[in-house]
């Protein structure tokens, strides 16, 4: 099943990304900009899970999986629900502190050394191949701070918007849960271990995408 799903997820996240890009181009909305930037890490690191249950994990493909997958993509989206209802000038703030975080994590990642992935069955995790003081710890930190930003941002939508504004609720609600797909795949362990990954990259990206629509209804 994984090998079927992963290039399905691949390609949606593809055509997902152009036309997000194409959109922050016209409209260059920022938290459109925010969205493709974090569509875009989504579908590399999908790729790059492809990529390792077709050919094998090495260096490359799973730190490509795990850098833009486990520690940069979650903050991303947060960011982009945080340009739709608080003040930009703020939130470019966070955005400045999103950079250095991103300049940090890839140092720790290049320079963390090469794991071994001889041992390896199924998909890597990062236990099993960095300490807690390397990129670990960024993944830790990023999808932390990351899933409290969007859950935060979920609920303020809901308090403050739920009577004038249902789509912009949909929306948060809608990331907040595609973000946290990946997340939660040891639910689909049944299914085994690399059937459980690309079936949540793909749920993910669905809601994401469902959440974006929702977005760009026209307002009556």
């Amino acid at each position: 099943m994984d090998i079927v799903l992963g290039p399905i997820a691949s390609v949606i996240g593809v055509g997902f990304s152009i036309e997000l890009f194409l959109k922050s181009i016209r409209g260059k909305k920022a938290y459109i900009i925010s969205w493709t930037v974090a569509v875009l890490m989504y579908t590399v690191a999908t790729i790059a899970l492809v990529s390792g249950l077709f050919t094998g994990w090495n260096y490359l493909n799973f730190g490509i999986f795990y850098f833009f997958g486990g520690i940069t993509n979650v903050p991303a989206f947060g960011i982009g629900s945080a340009y739709l209802i608080f003040d930009k000038n703020k939130v470019n703030v966070v955005s400045g502190l999103y950079v250095l975080f991103v300049i940090g994590a890839a140092y720790s990642m290049f320079t963390s050394g090469i794991p071994d992935f001889s041992n390896i069955n199924g998909i890597p995790e990062g236990r099993q191949l960095y300490e807690i003081s390397g990129p670990r710890m960024w993944a830790i930190l990023g999808n932390s701070l990351g899933s409290i930003s969007l859950v935060g941002i979920a609920m303020y939508s809901i308090f403050k918007f739920r009577r004038v504004n249902e789509d912009l609720v949909t929306t948060n609600v809608l990331i907040v849960v595609g973000a946290f797909s990946p997340a939660l795949s040891g639910v689909l362990l049944a299914l085994g271990d690399g059937a459980s990954k690309t079936l949540s990259l793909l749920v993910g990206m669905f809601l994401i995408y469902l959440g974006y629509r929702v977005s760009q209804r026209p307002k009556i």
